[in-house]
């Protein structure tokens, strides 16, 4: 099935998004996390951030590049998908292939942050990936290139090691250097509540309510009660002890949340 989606999306060319090949039938949950793939009734992919924000795959390349399928992938209702906001898009998971530019010659590699680093000679790309390092090129488009800053280029096989780039950067989270210690849930309306409903983080983080309705809310549970949240504001709880957490608005009691802090 992944062979075939390829494929097809080869042939449709440059795209905007990655679009999954996930079963529609997918049952629908409020309850995710941080570095968790979600999706709407559509089969567009996205990765959830700790800032609340959700991130594009701009193509199959960039998404395989860090996953082998889509089985890790939760429905959440279009309501909910739409209160949560872009934040942009992921780039290719650094140390696992070498990229080119379609209209640029050079080929570079990619450092943690979405940094290309041009590979200065042939025999320093074979140093790095082997003999066959020319079928670790893959094509970037140009459209996608905005997503990539230039860094220094690599001189010498100490400058960069792919392997130890990839053990550094298993994440996306980590990837575009996040901060896990503070996560984000988005308040939308009564009808779609909070986003995510229910969500884990380890002791000691933040967790902060980021008001993106355009009415009024709160936040009311056991570790306290924030008062009025107004349009655009945010309030914020830092969670140390291991525990479940409910809480839901006063003001709209059909919305409530869960929080579970874990060591």
């Amino acid at each position: 099935m992944i062979s075939r989606f390829k494929r097809a999306l080869a042939a449709v060319g440059t795209v905007a998004m990655l679009v999954a090949p996930v079963a529609s039938q997918a049952a629908v949950t409020g309850a995710f996390s941080a570095g968790d793939l979600i999706k709407g009734s559509m089969d567009t992919v996205y990765y959830f951030a700790p800032n609340g924000k959700r991130y594009v795959f701009p193509n199959a390349k960039t998404y395989f590049s860090w996953y082998t399928n889509f089985d890790g992938v939760k429905t959440i209702s279009d309501g909910a998908l739409s209160t949560v906001p872009l934040g942009g898009n992921v780039t290719y998971r650094p140390g696992r292939k070498m990229l080119k530019i379609t209209t640029d010659p050079r080929t570079y590699v990619v450092d943690q942050g979405g940094i290309l680093r041009h590979v200065a000679t042939e025999q320093l790309a074979e140093t790095l990936y082997g003999i066959a390092w020319k079928s670790n090129v893959e094509d970037l488009p140009d459209p996608f290139f905005i997503n990539y800053r230039i860094g220094t280029p690599i001189q010498t096989a100490n400058d960069y090691q792919p392997a130890n780039v990839m053990t550094l950067t298993t994440t996306i989270s980590q990837d575009k250097q996040f901060d896990e210690t503070a996560v984000t849930v988005s308040i939308g309306s009564a009808g779609n509540g909070y986003v995510p409903a229910t969500i884990t983080v380890k002791k000691g983080t933040t967790v902060t309510f980021t008001n993106r309705d355009n009415a009024v809310h709160n936040v009311t549970g056991s570790f306290g009660n924030s008062g009025d949240i107004a349009v655009n504001a945010s309030y914020s709880k830092r969670f140390d002890t291991v525990g479940s957490y409910d809480y839901r608005d006063s003001i709209y009691p059909v919305m409530n949340g869960t929080i579970n802090v874990v060591n």
